[in-house]
């Protein structure tokens, strides 16, 4: 069935339906006194790594990251990551490949994605991606170790305060994706296994 078609059957049925009225009681999230570090607490508990960055250039914080890997493949954004990025990466052995204009066999076989991130929430060290280009889900799922650059002010305390931010937004986009920690799987033998349905490692660069 033709999309337009099969999205269009499904406005004309909601038409009439009216959402029910929502409201987000003030005191329903637990007081924060300290957002960053209660983000940093939460993460590291979930298995991310956050790496705090102050003074220089902002990308060099991706330094130790990538001379741990030998030549990495490096997919990255061209929204929401610092401008001296590119030479960042040359200068720590890295190959640049820019999303959405590399290939898909170059996509599917990087060996770390950088993207930016709308937000991160401290109640549960969660960090926020949108979809919507220049950004994209594929540098933040495909590669096995994912690098997202948030700005400091940018982490909200509360999962409630997060959804008042969406709400708020003047457009949204096709999709928002919520991180909490490196991909993690227990469905075989309940034994916990990283990276099978995304980045086996996280890690998320606080910048002033």
């Amino acid at each position: 069935m033709d999309r337009t078609l099969f999205l269009e059957r499904i406005r004309r049925r909601l038409g009439d339906v009216k959402p029910p009225p929502v409201r987000i009681p003030h005191d329903w999230a637990s007081e924060i006194d300290d957002p960053v570090a209660r983000f940093e607490q939460e993460l590291d508990a979930v298995g991310g790594k956050v790496h705090r960055f102050r003074g220089g250039p902002t990308a060099d914080a991706l330094a130790p990251i990538l001379q741990a890997r030998e030549l990495p493949a490096v997919l990255i954004v061209r929204d929401g990551v610092p401008e001296d990025i590119e030479a960042a990466v040359t200068r720590s052995g890295g190959k640049v490949r820019w999303w959405p204009d590399a290939s898909r066999e170059e996509v599917t076989s990087a060996d770390i994605g950088v993207t930016g991130a709308l937000w991160g929430v401290a109640e549960t060290g969660t960090i926020v991606v949108s979809s919507s280009p220049p950004s994209g889900r594929a540098p933040s799922l495909l590669p096995p170790v994912h690098v997202a650059f948030v700005a400091s002010e940018r982490i909200v305390p509360s999962t409630a305060e997060l959804f008042r931010r969406i709400a708020s937004m003047t457009e949204l986009p096709s999709n928002l994706v919520l991180i909490t920690g490196p991909s993690k799987s227990a469905d075989i033998g309940l034994e916990l296994t990283l990276g099978v349905h995304g980045p086996a490692e996280l890690h998320v660069v606080l910048t002033a």
